[in-house]
């Protein structure tokens, strides 16, 4: 336990962390706010570098738990530095620091994933920290973003993936045609998700491998990856509803996918 005031490089440190994506990429670091990031973290066997917490509040007492045998230091802050630090309007009471966890494709593919998904240019914050909520609870095994997509470490990012970035293998910034070759290496088939595709997502067969491919918020896949894809699939809309936001589309396709795979399983016990 250490006291720390609002000039401590540590608290300089967290500031750039929250706000600076090439401060992050240089260090290898970021920071989220929250109980919730650091509990996940923790129980998923990965450590925190840095807890802050504010001065004489009743989390504390928590904190302390969470991180009993762990090597984290705990800092303690009064209110109105978090409040300086924090990106939220309302803060939390405490705020921590990561290492990196992204993993590189070879690292992925090593585990032999049969189930993954794939954002193409994903550029809001929050879709994409949604997107890998709805992968981990779906349990894909893992989840890409391309290149020109959101910052993984963005401070949004990561407060809507509600700790799931702790739980779902995440590989980031590679073109999709670097990834279909690995894909097609492995027999992982390829799945685009289009409003125009011939086949609905509830006629395609998600047992054997596949990757699904989801385009950005505004115009979705484009045509050249549409064309590289082995099946494209749509989700049938009612109303008059033309589409659905990423991350929902998402869920729909992915937890069809568990469903079948879940079934397959218990038919095979």
């Amino acid at each position: 336990m250490a006291g720390i005031s609002k000039n401590n490089p540590r608290v300089r440190e967290l500031r750039k962390l929250l706000r600076d994506s090439k401060f992050r990429l240089e260090m290898q670091k970021f920071a989220a706010e929250g109980l919730e990031a650091l509990k996940e973290c923790v129980e998923t066997g990965n450590q925190p570098l840095d807890v802050f917490v504010v001065n004489d509040h009743p989390i504390s007492t928590q904190v302390d738990l969470l991180l009993k045998g762990s090597e984290a230091t705990v800092w303690h802050l009064e209110k109105g530095i978090i409040d300086s630090v924090a990106t939220t309007v309302n803060p939390q009471p405490v705020i921590s620091t990561f290492s990196t966890i992204d993993v590189s494709i070879e690292e992925l593919m090593k585990e032999r994933p049969t189930f993954l998904v794939y954002g193409k240019e994903i550029r809001e914050p929050g879709n994409a920290g949604s997107l890998i909520r709805s992968a981990a609870a779906a349990s894909a095994n893992g989840i890409i973003f391309s290149e020109s997509s959101v910052d993984l470490y963005n401070p949004k990012t990561i407060r809507a993936s509600a700790g799931a970035i702790f739980r779902i293998p995440i590989v980031r910034s590679m073109r999709p045609s670097d990834y279909l070759k690995v894909f097609e290496e492995r027999s992982i088939r390829s799945v685009g998700l289009s409003p125009n595709g011939p086949l609905s997502y509830l006629d395609f067969d998600f047992v054997k491998p596949f990757v699904v491919f989801l385009g950005n918020e505004s115009s979705g896949l484009d045509a050249e990856t549409l064309t590289q894809m082995n099946q494209i699939v749509r989700i049938d809309m009612g109303l008059g509803v033309e589409s659905l936001n990423v991350s929902n589309a998402a869920s729909v396709v992915l937890f069809e996918a568990r469903r079948q795979r879940d079934l397959y399983e218990r038919g095979t016990r």
